[in-house]
């Protein structure tokens, strides 16, 4: 498996796990990966070398939305109430991110069993093409609905994600849509190039 592929894969997987942990243990959980500014929904997200990479804005977070802390995942993960679900947002940028959106797609539900596309399709999305889905599947036996959205951008592939139980993500798709449609990305490093710095 290459890096790009474990590190997006892992950014959909390592949320579940983690966000368990943090619930189970009662534990004050927040992301590691990024700094958010709750006031103007900035998001400044570090690579994995720790050095801050892309900066970004994502639409309104409800107030029982709680962040939980991700290490080695998603740039911010949320746990949604006590549903379960779990929603997140996580950047890759580098040379190796010229793979088709579908692709893409298919990367990050590495892990996944029986997988069954309920919607997938090409849509605007800040700018440019996005890859949406949503996908019926299986992650340790337990059956799960995912919704993804996948964006390249400046050199910079972006995923947004709710997963969860099926009756639990299909009630919370209308917040979910508006925090994505909330969605912006503002710099990269590719901009940073272009602008000589």
């Amino acid at each position: 498996m290459s890096p790009i592929r474990f590190s997006v894969a892992r950014a959909l997987l390592g949320p579940l796990a983690a966000a368990a942990l943090c619930i189970t243990l009662g534990a004050g959980c927040t992301t590691t990966r990024a700094r958010v500014n709750d006031a103007t929904r900035e998001v400044v997200a570090r690579n994995d070398q720790g050095e801050e990479e892309v900066t970004y804005r994502i639409g309104s977070v409800p107030g029982d939305w709680r962040r939980v802390d991700v290490a080695d995942g998603p740039d911010v993960a949320w746990q949604v109430g006590d549903t379960g679900v779990l929603v997140h947002v996580y950047h890759a940028c580098g040379r190796n991110m010229d793979s088709p959106l579908p692709a893409l797609v298919q990367q990050l539900l590495i892990g996944f069993t029986d997988r069954e596309f309920v919607e997938e399709e090409t849509i605007p999305f800040d700018g440019r093409e996005a890859r949406h889905v949503l996908v019926r599947a299986k992650l340790d036996g337990a059956p799960v609905l995912i919704e993804l959205f996948v964006l390249k951008k400046d050199g910079c592939v972006y995923d947004l994600s709710m997963v969860g139980a099926h009756d639990r993500v299909t009630a919370l798709r209308p917040t979910f849509r508006a925090f994505v449609d909330g969605f912006h990305s503002e710099r990269t490093p590719l901009a940073r190039a272009a602008e000589g710095r």
